[in-house]
C-alpha cells in the first residue's frame, strides 16, 4: 500500500507540474507568456492539454475510494468537501482578485465591480474548485444508492456521464459556467475512472484490458499529433471532445499501471493542492519581474516561472498551516492545529 501511495503521489506531483506549466504558457495568446499560436510553446500546451486536469481528477477519484462515504457519513462528507473546496475558492479567489487589481503588468486588468464574479462564474484557474465540488455532490448521491459497487454498475454510470458531457458539448456550448456546474460535466467521467482504478483491481490489472487501453492511448496521441500538424482534420478536438476523453481516460489508466515512483515528485505531490491554489502568485510575479529587468528569453521565463510557481506555494503552505484561521481559510483544512502529517484533511 505504501508503494502504491507513493506511485499515486508521484502522479499527483506530475499532474500539478503539468498544471503549472500550462498556466505559465497560457491557454491563449493573451495569457501567460503570450506565445504565438504556431509556436513550440503552444504545441507543448496542446500536447499536454488532454492530461493535466484529467490526471488531477482521476487521482481525486482514486483517493475517494480510500475513504468512500456511507449513508451515515453522507452529510459530514459533503460538509467536508464544501470546506475543502469552497472556502479556499472564496479566500484565495478574493486574494487573487485583489492582487490583480493593485498589481501593474498583469495580463488582464480587472475592476472592483467584477469582484462578484469570483463566486458566480468560473474565475480563471479556480473554475476547478466549484466544478469538483459538484462532482462530489453527484457522486455522493450515486454512492448513496450503491450504483457503482460492481463493474457493470460502474460502467453504466461512466457511459451515462460521457453521454451527459456529449449533451453539454452539443447544447450548452454558450452557457456560462454558473457556480461551476457546466465544468462538472467535463470532470465527472475522469473522477469515475479514478473510482474504477481504485475499486476494481481485477479489471485494471487485466493484461488484455491494459493492452487495449495502451493501444487506444497511443492511437489517440497519434491522432492528436496528426491533427496539430494538419495531416488530418477533426471537426471537434478540444479537451472535452471524444478524442480528449479517449486520451485522458486511457492515458491515466496506463499511468496508474506504470506505478512510477520519484521522490521529488512524491514530495511535490504532497503540496499539490497548495501549489494549485497559489502557484499563479509565483508564476505571474516572476514573469512580471523578469520582463521589468529586461529578460525576455522565453526559455528563461518559462523555467523561472515554473520553478517559482512550485516553490512559493510550498513555502506558503508551510507557513499558513501553522495557524488555525489561515489553514482553514486558505487550505480548507479543519479549524485546528495539526498534530502530525496525517491530520491534513
Amino acid at each position: 500500500m505504501a508503494k502504491q501511495n507513493n506511485s499515486v503521489q508521484t502522479l499527483r506531483g506530475l499532474a500539478i507540474i503539468l498544471v503549472v506549466m500550462g498556466h505559465v504558457i497560457g491557454y491563449k495568446g493573451d495569457e501567460g507568456m503570450k506565445v504565438a499560436d504556431d509556436s513550440f510553446w503552444r504545441y507543448l500546451y496542446y500536447s499536454l492539454e488532454y492530461f493535466r486536469m484529467p490526471l488531477f481528477t482521476v487521482i481525486s477519484g482514486w483517493v475517494y475510494t480510500l475513504r468512500p462515504l456511507t449513508k451515515e457519513t453522507f452529510v459530514k462528507f459533503l460538509n467536508g468537501k464544501a470546506r475543502r473546496l469552497l472556502v479556499p475558492l472564496m479566500a484565495v479567489g478574493l486574494l487573487y482578485f485583489i492582487t490583480r487589481l493593485i498589481t501593474p503588468g498583469t495580463n488582464r486588468e480587472v475592476h472592483i465591480s467584477e469582484i462578484w464574479q469570483i463566486f458566480v462564474f468560473k474565475y480563471d484557474l479556480y473554475w476547478y474548485l466549484p466544478s469538483l465540488f459538484w462532482v462530489f455532490v453527484v457522486i455522493s448521491f450515486i454512492e448513496y444508492r450503491a450504483l457503482m459497487k460492481t463493474i457493470t454498475g460502474w460502467t453504466v454510470v461512466l457511459i451515462i456521464s460521457i453521454l451527459m458531457l456529449t449533451i453539454r458539448n452539443i447544447y450548452l456550448t454558450e452557457t456560462p459556467n454558473y457556480f461551476g456546474i457546466i465544468g462538472m460535466f467535463y470532470l465527472i467521467p475522469f473522477f469515475i475512472i479514478g473510482i474504477g482504478i481504485g475499486r476494481f483491481h481485477s479489471l485494471m490489472s487485466n493484461k488484455i484490458f491494459v493492452s487495449i487501453m495502451t493501444f487506444l492511448f497511443i492511437l489517440g496521441i497519434i491522432i492528436q499529433q496528426l491533427t496539430w500538424f494538419n495531416v488530418i482534420e477533426l471537426p471537434f478536438h478540444g479537451k472535452s471532445s471524444p478524442l480528449g476523453l479517449l486520451v485522458g481516460m486511457t492515458g491515466t489508466i496506463v499511468l496508474f499501471r506504470v506505478r512510477l515512483i520519484n521522490r521529488w515528485l512524491v514530495y511535490i505531490g504532497g503540496f499539490s493542492y497548495a501549489i494549485y491554489l497559489f502557484h499563479v502568485f509565483g508564476t505571474a510575479s516572476s514573469r512580471i519581474v523578469l520582463l521589468k529587468l529586461g529578460f525576455d528569453n522565453q526559455i528563461v521565463i518559462f523555467l523561472v516561472s515554473l520553478t517559482i510557481g512550485i516553490i512559493v506555494p510550498i513555502i506558503i503552505e508551510l507557513i499558513i498551516d501553522k495557524f488555525k484561521l489561515t489553514r482553514f481559510l486558505f487550505l480548507g483544512r479543519q479549524y485546528s492545529l495539526p498534530r502530525n502529517d496525517n491530520t491534513k484533511k
